[in-house]
């Protein structure tokens, strides 16, 4: 049995914990499965109950952040994150988009949306004497609701806003954040949707001009070169704009024939048609490791099975914000089961996370998570019935699909699926703390790192320790830890590559880089990579000032003396 240990058991503690912190991991695991397992009929409750906990209790399975605290709490709201479709070009869709967001933050939950729907700035408005101001105006009124929101007591604002990289305002949208300080409450990301990122790259070699086009007429035409750039030496400088490889997203789209997917969640690991929920729990691979350092593929296949079941249920013990958002999500059920601790695997099965070998395995390992996936869907399409939306013979037609193995195909035609997706790979901040193992398929952030904040007032510190540095610091597979900086930057690059070849939504990734990083250094590289993945973020390190964690170089890793949670230097 797993149990949070120091500050792992913390933040279970603050966060999660019912009875004012003071409810047990094994109380905790127990609430949540009895809850989970409602959903099930014929008498499958109670063995379905007993399955859930000895996953959750044994943190083979560890669902998102939502689900830990809204089991049980009266009108429980268990989705992370939403996708609210683009608004109406008009001030009723102005004001339902404000409406809407004003209901699913209030709620918790994080929200994306893609701009791209309201008319440029300057555009006549027929009918009135004036002109419209253009997409970024609306994302203020929307930026100004998270912070009222944020203000009133509710969980940190999670929003994103994107924009289509050929939207007239595109210009206006990149300066908005870096040079004018503005949408202070949200992330924003620029959309390639009408063509792909290497037909628009082509036009940054040639120096091509960019049309700009709204209502099938082009507005005005911008060096593509100079955008690129902008896109480029902006996130270097400050984080932002992300990248959406839209047109990647809906060439893979398992739903294209009935819903399109114009915008991610606020963390970009799902991209989702308008009204739909994020539905996340991820596998904590560590767990899945012997002690001979050996993979148990059995543990893990019946794992995958009971995950993939566990979040379908959720779906249906959740209290959804507003009625056409449930409409929507039962409509595709789709769910995103993740992982957390891949570079904590790597390491326990003696590989390291930069080296081709390290590739090479995880090509392996996410191909078998997704038939494994997929297949326990099938299962419960024969056995609760497909989504609504389904149709068997388009589905098998997708981009994605055409990657599954023929058997899998077959099985699809006979029985549907019971989710459009399955998969995804969420950041996993919180959960993968309690779980003391790296978060998603980062790499660990350091050895060992000194963590600031606030508390009662004043500035608190703490030493924290990496678990599995701590264990195996004094053997030689010390020599097998790298941290995200040292890391080369390719190496990030070519890891989620190859892992969107697996996963049917999106992942969340940052390309961490060193400080003394340039946008010339950094730009080729994400040329190399940009096409085949459907997100990218990159932070350059401090370029947002000082930074709450501050990274131990290894030699004082090393050094550090840690007793009952607390470590020294």
């Amino acid at each position: 049995m797993f149990e949070p240990t120091d500050f792992g058991k913390q933040i279970f503690e603050e966060r999660y914990a019912f009875n004012d912190g003071k409810e047990t991991w094994e109380e905790a695991c127990s609430r949540v499965a009895k809850f989970v397992a409602v959903a099930e009929k014929n008498g499958l409750v109670k063995p379905y109950y007993g399955a859930f906990y000895e996953e959750l209790v044994s943190n083979r399975f560890c669902p998102g952040g939502r689900i830990w605290y809204g089991s049980a709490r009266p009108k429980p709201s268990l989705l992370n994150c939403f996708v609210l479709s683009s608004p109406a070009d008009s001030r009723e869709g102005w004001g339902q988009l404000v409406y809407d967001g004003i209901v699913v933050l209030g709620n918790g939950g994080g929200v994306g949306c893609n701009m791209s729907s309201i008319r440029p700035r300057g555009s006549e408005i027929r009918g009135h004497r004036g002109t419209a101001t253009g997409a970024v105006s609306l994302m203020q009124i929307m930026n100004s609701v998270g912070e009222v929101i944020q203000a009133g007591g509710s969980r940190r604002t999670a929003l994103l806003f994107c924009l289509n990289h050929d939207h007239p305002d595109i210009e206006e949208f990149l300066d908005v954040k870096l040079n004018k300080k503005q949408l202070t409450n949200a992330n924003i990301s620029v959309a390639f949707t009408n063509e792909s990122l290497d037909s628009f790259l082509k036009k940054v070699d040639k120096d091509e001009l960019h049309d700009l086009v709204w209502g099938g007429e082009v507005k005005k035409q911008i060096s593509a070169r100079e955008m690129w750039k902008k896109i480029i030496d902006n996130s270097v400088e400050n984080g932002e704009p992300g990248i959406l490889n839209t047109w990647l997203a809906n060439r893979e789209n398992n739903t294209y024939f009935c819903a399109s997917l114009n915008s991610s969640n606020p963390c970009g690991e799902l991209f989702l048609s308008g009204e739909e929920a994020c539905c996340l729990g991820s596998l904590v691979l560590p767990r899945f490791v012997t002690s001979e350092g050996k993979l148990d593929r059995r543990q893990l296949a019946r794992t995958i099975h009971l995950a993939v079941r566990f979040l379908d249920n959720v779906l249906d013990v959740n209290t959804y914000p507003l009625n056409k958002i449930e409409e929507t999500t039962k409509k595709f059920r789709r769910i995103g089961l993740g992982v957390m601790g891949l570079h904590d695997m790597l390491i326990m099965l003696g590989k390291k996370y930069s080296s081709e070998e390290a590739l090479e395995f995880v090509n392996w390992l996410f191909s078998f998570i997704k038939h494994k996936s997929y297949e326990a869907s099938l299962f419960l399409a024969a056995e609760k019935g497909q989504f609504p939306a389904m149709d068997r013979d388009k589905f098998i037609e997708s981009g994605f699909c055409h990657r599954l193995k023929e058997s899998i195909r077959e099985n699809i035609l006979r029985t549907g699926m019971r989710n459009c997706t399955t998969m995804t790979c969420p950041p996993t901040g919180t959960t993968s703390i309690i779980s003391g193992v790296t978060s998603g398929i980062e790499p660990m952030y350091s050895y060992a790192y000194r963590r600031r904040w606030r508390q009662d007032g004043q500035t608190a510190e703490r030493i924290i320790e990496h678990p599995l540095f701590t264990k195996l610091k004094n053997t030689n597979k010390v020599e097998l830890f790298e941290s995200t900086l040292e890391i080369p930057i390719e190496r990030h690059l070519a890891m989620q590559a190859t892992i969107q070849k697996h996963v049917d939504s999106s992942i969340s990734k940052t390309l961490c880089v060193p400080h003394t990083c340039t946008a010339e250094e950094v730009e080729p590289i994400i040329r190399k990579y940009v096409g085949k993945i459907k997100g990218l973020t990159l932070y350059r390190d401090g370029s947002r000032g000082s930074s709450p964690i501050e990274s131990l170089s290894l030699e004082e890793a090393m050094k550090l003396e840690c007793r009952s949670g607390s470590c020294e230097l």
